[in-house]
């Protein structure tokens, strides 16, 4: 019998390939550490720079990927996860929703004006009573803004993906802006995240009904980008088109 690898073993058990990357809050915190951390992604950028959000610092959120996620993830097999084994996961459980309140109350007093969120770098939201933290933040800290993608779906099959699914789909329409966040894969919901591997993508792009994401291609020639082209949209800060835009938005692969 073949023996499986250790990608494989993590499918099954929906785990994170890296699980001496993941921790709990309650394991210890270092002094300088914190679960909702500043973005230093070159995808993401550090901070918004044009838009109805400019000026807001960027943060992250990354939890234990498939252990928070629906299993009907397109990706639940070749998570990007897969390959991103310096990530620090954390853990879902009330110690991290405790610290995260904690984080959130200075990034209020820090960043009275304004900051962005994005969630989750790695896993989803895992249950409608963490979509309701969200909902109660956003409530507490009107500096609080979020986007991000999910792989819940109001319509789905499944009732604890439907649920979370309708849970996050209400916040988002309660909240808008703030609370931007897209259903990966939806083509019934034009606030979606889309992949151009799928000719349904194509045919919005060409009806202009979705727009390609500008951070993945040269705005002149359509190619993938460079970094050494300063006629790119270098990164996510710089666009703001998936927290703005309320078409869907088609990435090269996602």
């Amino acid at each position: 019998m073949k023996q499986l690898s250790k990608t494989e073993m993590a499918v099954m058990a929906g785990k994170s390939v890296y699980s001496n990357r993941v921790k709990s809050v309650s394991d210890g915190m270092a002094k300088t550490e914190r679960v909702i951390k500043k973005s230093t992604n070159i995808k993401l950028g550090k901070k918004v720079t044009r838009g109805k959000l400019k000026g807001f610092p960027i943060y992250t959120v990354t939890l234990q990927e498939r252990a928070t996620c629906p299993s009907s993830c397109i990706h639940w097999h070749d998570c990007y996860g897969n390959n991103m084994m310096f990530a620090i996961r954390y853990n879902a459980d009330d110690q991290l929703l405790a610290m995260m309140e904690s984080e959130l109350k200075e990034l209020q007093a820090k960043h009275s004006n304004g900051f962005l969120v994005r969630l989750h770098v790695l896993g989803d939201f895992y249950s409608v009573d963490y979509v309701a933290q969200w909902a109660k933040w956003l409530g507490m800290f009107p500096a609080l803004h979020v986007y991000g993608y999910t792989a819940n779906q109001y319509d789905a099959i499944d009732s604890k993906e439907r649920a979370i699914g309708e849970a996050l789909l209400s916040l988002r329409l309660a909240c808008g802006i703030r609370f931007a966040v897209r259903f990966s894969g939806s083509y019934n919901d034009n606030f979606a995240a889309l992949s151009q591997d799928d000719q349904r993508s194509d045919q919005l792009i060409a009806d202009k009904k979705a727009f390609l994401c500008p951070t993945q291609i040269s705005k002149e020639t359509g190619k993938l980008a460079k970094k050494d082209e300063e006629t790119l949209v270098p990164d996510c800060g710089a666009c703001g088109l998936c927290w703005q835009a309320s078409k869907p938005v088609v990435f090269l692969t996602h």
